[in-house]
């Protein structure tokens, strides 16, 4: 296998990854709002297009719209601690989502 599909496989592990995480991060805690936690969220298409954002940016933006969805919706230095808590986790699950792709690689010996 080539340098260039190896590196095609850690992105597309890490696409699948990263988006998947967010959105499922993002709209599980939307269902999980109060009522007036819920009137500071996105609204669905803002949400859907911070989706898109992710997918098309990749992980830098994760971590920077997760940070501001639960700012939003918290709107206090906590929901900001949150967010950048969980903003890590997508970090790092990006990381460890390429660097997995590339020992699956080698341990089959593809």
């Amino acid at each position: 296998m080539t340098p260039g599909n190896v590196e095609f496989v850690q992105v597309v592990a890490s696409w699948i990854g990263t988006v998947g995480a967010f959105a499922t991060l993002v709209i599980r805690d939307e269902r999980r709002l109060k009522e007036q936690a819920l009137e500071h969220a996105w609204p669905p298409a803002s949400r859907d297009a911070a989706i898109l954002g992710v997918f098309l940016f990749g992980s830098a933006y994760a971590v920077l719209a997760v940070l501001i969805h639960f700012w939003r919706t918290r709107r206090t230095l906590r929901g900001a601690a949150i967010g950048l808590f969980w903003g890590v986790c997508l970090l790092l699950l990006d990381v460890g989502a390429a660097m997995g792709a590339e020992v699956a690689i080698d341990w089959l010996g593809i």
